[in-house]
């Protein structure tokens, strides 16, 4: 069989005579590289030349943590274990931070790369998530060149893709680790495309490099995503290649490659993800909940190891909401600036959104001018086999996005799919829309610029006259008779469920028509920008296609409606602020000035409106919480919190909760006030346990037993101590001279002075977790047990003791070692193509002769 070889793009756009390029052809690329970098820079200009940030609950949720990374640093230990949320839980195998993985040979050298391209930002904050979006721009503008042949249909393409609300707006909210997965995925896109031609040691090698950066972020539902995109390729090219007697066999090999690039590159971020395969089971993601086996009622789509149905289904996109591809504002758009009477007229931020999701902060919007292009590009093409693999990747991506809407693909997938079912916010996936949708609009681009090829008859000059009329009719009407657009609207979205949404909301008939009024203004807003651009954008190909105007000047009219219409909608969240609004977010307010001078090991909870908070932010001062902020927490915390909840005395106790931190009084019975200041009220539990103690005995029950036990208050933290399993042991009460004193707590380490007095047990207020945590007895290991469902127990024989805890997780020993191995020998397999290149270069004529 023929080699396969690799398939023209589409024809350039031709230039009449005189229409000589802005930029000669030789510049054009870095003129393109250098205007998406400039893009950029006047986007986010607040932040690079004011020394703005962005203040999102997950940036401060980050930073909570900046205080134990720097511990652990000074301590000279890999941060592995959080002490500070939810009695403790795994650090690096729940993805919650990291450290300085210096044997990640590969990846050391990239960071370079990211503070480099950061000083060349002048070093503003969150400066390496900037310089991600230039390396995900650049990539795009670089695989839509490859396919389309066409500079300026490949900058539509990266433009489009870049300034999609859904990538853009992940810089603002904090989710960083998104933009820092898919920033790799076109140049995996341009890896396989390429190996599917011809195959490439060098090219085999980037891609394990580019599989490896992007595992590096650790964000697995889009590295999910990304994959489920590669095999949508695979798969379709293999089944058409099958179908043709064409290049199923390269495609095949394709396929191997890529298997082994992503063994290689997991390999050297193995230290990561085999902790997280030890963390996944004891997860909320990899766990049934306990209260499962409580309901009486029909069972539900959950689905063993993997996330409730309804937790998991809860941002699903209904279909109704893709009029929002179209109409931003259609479903009120998300965070938006309002002044009116629920702000006595004052300038504010509210989020109008009134759509069944619980919230988002802006729609899933694409661009209007990009959106016609695409529809353009895939009728045109769409004998294109890449162009049919764009359309299906966008086909499916849109019905998993439905989830519980429209479940007719996502319940398939969440029911057999392998990990599907682990992950949340069904409506992420439209990530993959927002890419391959601005590339079928780089095949609309070069669809228009062959008009100019050939002669245009009188049918079609005078259908694009229609067309140009239509536009400018109906820009007229959204101008002059605004109440027809919203007449239109109300057709689609009636008056009554928005204004019943926000009467429920904000509990005032008022305020609720008012916020729907300000709605349909930002609807006819949206109309009428969106006929405005098209209309120029139209007019400008209409004559270039008559050889009116210059390619230069339709591109620019082009170019300059693309991003005008982007830019217009993706700035509307964007709210930066000084530096000292994220720097006050972590100045110490009194309460916590008050319990720092507490020396003893102790645990805080605190309540918002009688609600724990979520929010990680004690652990920036050292201040261990019963709560937190986590997507993943431990399974066990959650039954918990789930079966007996939080407001528990007993759970206060085991949970060693010293102090209840409130932002209104209480008078509850056992909750002493020791200190009121600010907005907030410190109690003391009297009732409060240390975090190590003996009890009396053992027991052993069911896990629906235990935590009913605790919710009933049944016995005492010192009574008793329940087991899941019996393990047959013999228990003595502890006599007056028992004592346990903790005598070092390190970040991953426990170490206890203890006397017993018989064979006396131990209870110590820390999580159980299995995978790691190893208890040594005057440097002997000994058993940890489960006790109560959540804790540890170790038995301590009679005698003067010291029990030492450390956590030291074998998948991190052996990750580590993998992950330098692997670096060491894909580090070798660049050198030797490289020296085979030099030596290839040599042994030219050229070469020689310039040697």
């Amino acid at each position: 069989m023929a080699k396969p070889q690799k398939p023209k793009g589409p024809s350039k756009p031709t230039r009449a005579s005189g229409d000589r390029p802005l930029i000669p052809q030789k510049y054009q690329h870095a003129a393109a590289a250098a205007l998406l970098v400039l893009s950029l820079m006047v986007f986010f200009n607040q932040v690079i030349f004011s020394g703005k940030t962005f203040v999102a609950a997950d940036t401060i949720a980050s930073h909570s943590f900046d205080t134990l990374l720097k511990d652990a640093d000074a301590s000279g230990v890999f941060p592995l274990w959080n002490p500070y949320i939810f009695c403790g839980m795994p650090a690096y195998g729940s993805l919650t931070i990291t450290g300085d993985r210096w044997f990640d040979l590969s990846y050391q050298v990239f960071s370079l790369v990211l503070k480099g391209g950061s000083a060349l930002l002048m070093n503003p904050s969150g400066g390496w998530v900037l310089v991600l979006y230039v390396i995900f721009a650049l990539g795009m503008y670089w695989f839509a060149f490859t396919k389309l042949q066409s500079r300026v249909a490949a900058l539509v393409s990266a433009l489009a893709a870049t300034y999609s609300m859904y990538i853009i707006i992940w810089i603002m909210s904090g989710h960083n680790t998104k933009i820092a997965v898919m920033a790799m995925f076109p140049y995996i896109l341009l890896a396989l495309d390429r190996l599917r031609h011809r195959f490439s040691p060098a090219v085999s090698l980037a891609l394990v490099l580019t599989l490896h950066f992007a595992f590096v972020a650790s964000h697995i539902q889009m590295i999910f995503y990304i994959y489920l995109a590669v095999g949508l390729y695979i798969l379709f090219f293999l089944v058409r290649g099958l179908a043709t007697k064409g290049e199923w066999k390269s495609v095949a090999r394709t396929g191997a490659v890529f298997a082994l690039a992503s063994v290689i590159a997991f390999a050297m971020d193995s230290d990561r993800y085999l902790s997280t395969l030890e963390y996944n089971p004891y997860s909320i993601r990899g766990a049934n909940p306990i209260t499962e086996s409580l309901s009486q009622a029909a069972p539900t789509k959950s689905v063993e190891g993997g996330l409730d149905y309804d937790y998991a289904t809860s941002w699903s996109l209904a279909p109704g909401e893709m009029l929002t591809f179209l109409v931003p504002s259609a479903y009120g758009f998300g965070s938006v600036p309002y002044s009116g009477i629920l702000s006595r007229n004052q300038e504010i931020r509210i989020n109008t959104y009134f759509g069944p999701q619980p919230f988002t902060e802006a729609p899933q919007y694409m661009g209007i001018v990009v959106l016609v292009l695409a529809v353009i590009g895939l009728i045109a093409h769409r004998h294109d086999p890449f162009v049919q693999y764009l359309a299906a990747t966008v086909g499916v991506s849109r019905f998993i996005a439905f989830g519980r809407e429209f479940p007719v693909l996502y319940d398939l997938m969440y029911n057999y799919f392998p990990t599907f079912n682990k992950f949340r916010v069904p409506s992420m996936i439209l990530v993959l829309v927002q890419i391959m949708i601005p590339l079928l609009a780089g095949y609309g681009m070069i669809t228009l610029f062959s008009l100019r090829d050939r002669s245009m008859p009188p049918r079609t000059d005078a259908r694009w006259k229609y067309v140009l009329a239509g536009l400018a009719f109906l820009f007229v009407v959204s101008l002059v008779a605004s109440s027809a657009v919203v007449g239109i609207y109300e057709i689609f979205m009636p008056r009554e469920e928005a204004v019943t949404f926000f009467a429920g909301r904000y509990g005032n008939p008022q305020v609720a028509s008012e916020l729907y009024r300000f709605v349909t203004e930002l609807v006819v807003g949206d109309v009428r920008m969106a006929l405005a651009l098209l209309l120029a954008a139209t007019a400008a190909m209409y004559y270039y296609a008559r050889q009116k105007t210059s390619l230069t000047f339709a591109a620019g009219i082009v170019l300059l409606a693309l991003v005008a219409d982007l830019w217009r909608i993706s700035a509307k969240p964007m709210e930066p602020q000084e530096q000292r609004g994220l720097e006050m977010q972590f100045t110490a307010p009194p309460f916590v000035e008050f319990l720092q001078q507490d020396s003893t090991q102790f645990r805080v909870l605190e309540l918002v409106d009688g609600q724990p908070q979520t929010s990680n932010t004690l652990a920036y001062w050292r201040l261990q919480s019963a709560f937190g902020y986590h997507g993943a927490k431990l399974r066990a915390y959650q039954d918990v919190v789930d079966v007996v909840g939080l407001s528990n005395p007993l759970v206060w106790q085991l949970m060693n909760v010293k102090y209840v931190v409130t932002d209104r009084a209480d008078s509850s019975a056992g909750l002493r006030l020791v200190f009121a200041g600010g907005d907030r009220y410190v109690y003391r539990n009297e009732a409060a346990e240390r975090r190590v103690f003996f009890v009396d005995s053992v027991a052993v029950a069911g896990g629906l037993e235990i935590l009913g036990n605790i919710r009933s208050q049944q016995f005492s933290a010192t009574e008793v101590a329940y087991f899941l399993e019996d393990h047959g042991l013999e228990i003595d009460p502890p006599g007056p001279q028992a004592s346990a004193t903790i005598s070092e707590y390190g970040l991953q380490s426990l170490s206890v002075s203890v006397r017993a007095t018989g064979r006396n047990l131990l209870f110590l207020s820390e999580t159980f977790y299995p995978e790691g945590w190893v208890a040594r007895l005057d440097g002997e290991e000994v058993p940890i047990y489960r006790a109560n469902y959540l804790f540890r127990a170790v038995v301590i024989p009679p005698g003067e003791h010291a029990l030492i805890l450390s956590f030291e997780p074998r998948g991190f020993a052996l990750g580590k070692n993998l992950s330098l191995g692997a670096n060491v020998v894909v580090l070798i397999g660049l050198a030797g193509v490289a020296a085979q290149r030099l030596r290839k270069r040599s042994a030219s004529p050229g070469g020689a002769a310039s040697s």
